[in-house]
């Protein structure tokens, strides 16, 4: 299974790195393990044992990364022309002669051991009798830690011809020198492991578990493992049953903090007892504060234990407007705070906390950390700091945490706040409710800088809950803002932007695009100066918006520019991810997906895309049921639907239902789509838009029921009902949907709109229109054309259908060829366009009974009328499946579209 060229082995049957599968046993097939990806390395690898003139490959990385595993993969592709000796370099034996290859000597006299080159001589001998014509080949694992007599040997053998080598090392430049000059020479090759991505540890999670992984859970194992690939297995073994559960077909996580893997704590363990008391001691401080300035850093330490550490790898200086000292890897600082007792925590905080200014240095969340490390009180005001910054950064159910703190949540408003935030953005309604309840309280005597926000709050779980009162709460937040005259001016106008932009997204919430770009625009026209997140939040709603009313190019330009901010640092994750979902759905909705991806960074292959939330999952997922198949779809849609119903904070998880049901439909199975009815049924809380697709998305899934008309009528009243909202965008799809399944009475509204829309997809549909009203070929082949610019392969197939038909009505045979061999040309799925132009290929008489059951005609009455036996038809139906690719009568309907006009 690749990944991007990348992987690593399941190196669960797989000895401890290093050790020898025993002297002179070749692996064999059955000890080669499962392997997840690295398929170019494994070939280049593979080809270095092999290529004239190169003596074989080393292998550069960190520990765990997955080096041994690929040697042992390499090893078992060829097993049954190599003869294989491992051999491991171990630190503890360096200053031992020949330990590691003690059982190439055993036999040899102790008179030969004390002569290097009658040592070579007898070793050459015995590995050229043993191998027998196979090829010798030296596995060497941490080939830095072999002794001087055993590197010599080991050279003498590869520069001599006896063998090849295949070498691991974390640190190539203290192996011995020899090593080196063959790197330089070319003829051994290096290749450098990098820790998995992202997108790699997700495949990795998934052949491990025997599961789909949803996004969540994979991005919780990427950072608990940094992408190493010992650390990921031990993280999986820590998570499975526990945090990360098996729910439907997915592996989903569950909200709760995860502690830090055994195994990662023991690795980082071995590493720190090595270290001098004054390194350890530094490492143990900056474990537990995350980072610290460098000039305090220094102060913990002398400069030649802090460039020891750098030189080793394990701490970093960060440079920026200060310089900080962190850890390198933050799994390894994160293996190390756990590694500490609460005595030791204690004694560090008195030392460097307690009595010093350090304390105002650290990050709210570690300071908690740290003092819940040692087993002391958290103060309230230390705890509603971290539940902000757990909140800011997505971290939701440890910000819920944090609030519960000595109870934090019932001293202030404002910790009520980040509660109430915590519950809501993990999807637990009712417990924020519960919260809100507790809070009320609070809120009477609080000031406005504290009721204003937890108002606000209130105001978007009232909506979720499907609770009336929205407009109520905003307006009090309003009035409690302007009698507080001792709000400073800078948050008073900080305050009044938030609760102008919680009144667009409310807007937007209910499909009331008009008034939300009203709003921001206000806000813009007001000269009040925007926080990043506020500029942020406010800005796509308008794009949002101008996109869905008749404003598509200042959408697309302004969805640009917030594409390019959302890359910035210290966006706030909530801020992020409505971003990312307003953005996707402007970008898909206006046919700009390509440009949209590419902005976003969501293209196929990116390896943050994983990263993101379920719900951006499943906006990706709908892109793709457009943009590329339901299997395509299914892959993402599926894993998302099953996180969805364990915490749905956006309220999408009727949609996720509903498209998961519609790649059933079109797929022609309906069993499996039946089950998603009972998630399907939206409810009060959901937002209008996720409301308004999936009324779409079932109506197109009625007409791939052989109901076509029906849904057409259906689509045309749903197009009427968006375009008095102003949702000209929507009415587009739905009018340009109802054509597309064979309608034709609502070609002059769909002109219309398209008219007034502006953007890619407009034209699209306005070409497409203008080549159904005139059933003129040439049209309808243009928006083929342009529907395969933009990746649209599926409105692309409908138009070369169309066209297709309306060359027929002419009876033109030279027509109906250039539009088979355009269509072919043109779209890029050959075996989506393939029955298209394949028509042709069925006999007379296989056409006559396709039109026929297309018709709707069974087989036994399509029998009567062609005066032939049932099993006589099934076996022509049989032959016209196979010839156009289609497994069912309402995938053969689509290449028989309904007579234009």
């Amino acid at each position: 299974m690749a990944a991007n060229g990348q992987g690593v082995s399941d190196t669960r049957s797989i000895p401890p790195a290093g050790l020898a599968a025993g002297p002179g046993r070749a692996p064999s097939p059955g000890d080669a393990p499962s392997f997840v990806g690295r398929a170019d390395l494994l070939l280049a690898v593979g080809e270095a044992l092999t290529a004239p003139g190169s003596v074989g490959a080393v292998l550069v990385g960190a520990a765990g990364v997955g080096k041994t595993a690929v040697v042992q993969q390499v090893l078992s592709s060829s097993a049954e022309s190599l003869y294989v000796l491992r051999i491991r370099g171990s630190r503890g034996f360096r200053d031992q002669s020949y330990r590691p290859v003690n059982f190439l000597l055993s036999e040899l006299e102790a008179d030969v051991v004390e002569h290097p080159v009658m040592v070579l001589r007898a070793v050459a001998n015995f590995l050229n009798q043993q191998a027998r014509g196979r090829r010798v080949v030296l596995a060497v694992d941490n080939v830095e830690y072999l002794d001087p007599s055993s590197a010599a040997l080991i050279g003498q053998l590869v520069l001599g011809g006896t063998a090849s080598v295949l070498l691991t090392a974390q640190d190539f430049a203290a192996a011995d020198p020899q090593f080196a000059g063959l790197w330089r020479d070319g003829s051994l090759r290096r290749f450098d492991l990098a820790p998995f991505d992202a997108l790699e540890s997700r495949a990795f999670a998934a052949a491990e578990l025997q599961g789909a992984v949803s996004a969540e859970a994979a991005a919780l194992l990427y950072r608990m493992s940094g992408g190493n690939a010992r650390f990921l297995q031990a993280s999986i073994r820590a998570v499975r049953g526990r945090s990360v559960v098996q729910h439907g077909e997915t592996w989903v996580l569950l909200p709760g903090s995860t502690p830090v893997p055994t195994e990662i704590t023991e690795a980082v363990q071995l590493i720190l007892e090595e270290l001098p008391s004054g390194q350890q001691e530094i490492a143990h401080v900056l474990a537990l504060a995350g980072r610290l300035p460098l000039p305090v850093t220094q102060s913990i330490t002398g400069s030649a234990d802090l460039d020891a550490l750098q030189t080793a790898g394990l701490l970093a200086v960060r440079h920026g407007e200060q310089e900080r000292v962190e850890f390198q890897d933050p799994v390894v600082g994160a293996g190390t705070a756990a590694s500490l007792s609460a005595q030791r925590a204690g004694e560090l905080y008195e030392r460097w906390v307690g009595g010093a200014a350090l304390g105002d240095l650290l990050d709210p969340e570690r300071h908690a950390e740290w003092l819940q490390k040692a087993q002391r009180p958290v103060p309230a005001e230390l705890s509603l700091a971290a539940a902000r910054s757990a909140n800011r950064a997505g971290r939701h159910s440890i910000a819920a945490e944090y609030t519960e703190l000595g109870d934090a949540y019932r001293s202030s408003a404002a910790a009520a706040v980040e509660r109430i935030r915590a519950l809501t953005f993990t999807g637990r309604f009712q417990d924020a409710g519960n919260a809100m309840l507790l809070a009320a309280p609070l809120l009477d005597d609080a000031p406005a800088a504290e009721a204003v926000p937890l108002l606000i709050t209130g105001v978007f779980l009232r909506h979720r809950l499907g609770l009336g009162g929205v407009e109520d709460a905003l307006n009090e937040a309003g009035e409690r803002l302007e009698a507080d005259a001792g709000v400073e001016p800078q948050d008073r106008a900080r305050l009044q932007a938030d609760i102008v932009i919680a009144r667009a997204e409310v807007a937007s919430l209910q499909g009331r695009f008009g008034d939300a770009r009203d709003l921001v625009l206000s806000l813009r026209s007001g000269g009040v100066p925007l926080g990043r997140d506020q500029g942020i939040a406010g800005d796509v709603l308008l794009a949002e918006a101008w996109a869905m009313l008749e404003d598509q190019l200042d959408a697309l330009q302004l969805a640009d520019a917030l594409a390019d901010r959302l890359q910035e640092p210290d966006v706030a994750s909530r801020t992020r991810e409505l971003a990312y979902l307003r953005l996707i759905a402007i970008y898909s909705a206006t046919g700009s997906w390509e440009q949209g991806a590419r902005k976003l960074r969501l293209s196929d292959g990116d390896s943050g895309t994983v990263l993101h939330s379920s719900a951006v999952q499943l906006a990706l997922g709908l892109v793709r049921g457009r943009y590329g198949t339901p299997q395509d779809a299914l892959a993402v849609l599926t894993p998302a639907f099953d996180q969805l119903r364990v915490g749905d904070p956006q309220r999408v998880l009727p949609l996720a239902a509903t498209a998961i049901a519609y790649c059933h439909s079109v797929g022609d199975n309906i069993k499996a789509a039946i089950p998603l009815l009972v998630h399907a049924e939206p409810s009060a809380g959901d937002p209008w838009l996720v409301r308004r697709i999936a009324s779409q998305l079932q109506l197109l899934s009625v007409g791939l029921r052989e109901a076509k008309p029906d849904a057409a009528r259906q689509l045309q009243a749903l197009g009427r009902s968006d375009r008095e909202r102003g949702a000209s965008l929507f009415a587009l799809s739905a009018f340009t949907s109802a054509v597309r399944l064979g309608s034709s009475g609502v070609l002059t509204e769909l002109s219309e709109v398209a008219a007034r829309v502006q953007g890619p997809y407009a034209h699209l549909c306005e070409t497409f229109a203008k080549g159904v009203s005139h059933r003129d070929a040439e049209v309808l082949l243009q928006a083929m054309d342009l529907a395969a610019a933009g990746g649209d392969q599926n409105f692309g197939r409908d138009a070369a259908r169309s066209a297709l038909h309306a060359a027929r009505a002419l009876g033109d045979k030279s027509t109906v060829r250039e539009v088979q061999q355009r269509a072919r040309r043109v779209l890029a799925d050959p075996d989506a366009n393939g029955p298209t132009s394949q028509l042709d290929c069925l006999t007379p008489r296989e056409a006559e009974i396709a039109q026929l059951a297309v018709g709707g005609l069974m087989n036994r009455e399509i029998a009567e009328a062609m005066c032939v036996s049932v099993r006589t038809i099934e076996g022509h139906l049989y032959q016209i499946y196979s010839k156009l690719h289609v497994s069912s009568r309402s995938q053969l309907a689509e290449l028989f579209p309904a007579p234009l006009g």
